[in-house]
């Protein structure tokens, strides 16, 4: 919820409980069905221990293989935050790595994610490159 406030997009006051709701059931599924991983960064010892600080998930996809990649299968990272107390500390290049070395533990074949410009620095950092060969249609 904090992450999509930041953004600007966060539900209305009364959407809050649905949109929770709709989450949670789409957190479930990706998990149960192992289509997707997620992590969740916690404080250490001395500061408040086990506190959540951080967190991001890997979706797993399907692919169809092209002449320049045979590999059937790639990661989509999303709902990558970090509470602003804790930004600064690595807690997100922590979560990033976790999650690169996961999708290579798997074989895919690439990641993908949409950046903030705050968070560029962080995905650069890691070897993520820029596109801006993409497009999209809302339906």
């Amino acid at each position: 919820m904090a992450l999509f406030r930041e953004l600007g997009s966060g539900p209305t006051a009364e959407r809050e409980s649905e949109f929770r709701a709709v989450c949670d059931r789409a957190f479930t599924d990706v998990l149960t069905r192992e289509r997707g991983v997620a992590w969740l960064a916690e404080s250490a010892a001395g500061e408040q221990v086990g506190d959540p600080v951080g967190s991001n998930v890997l979706l797993l996809f399907p692919r169809i293989p092209s002449p320049n990649c045979l590999i059937a299968d790639e990661g989509y990272v999303l709902s990558v935050y970090t509470l602003p107390a804790w930004r600064g500390r690595g807690v997100a290049t922590a979560l990033m790595r976790e999650s690169i070395a996961e999708a290579r533990r798997r074989g895919l074949a690439r990641l993908r994610l949409h950046a903030t410009p705050a968070g560029q620095r962080v995905y650069a950092g890691e070897g993520f490159k820029l596109r801006t060969d993409e497009m999209e249609l809302w339906l």
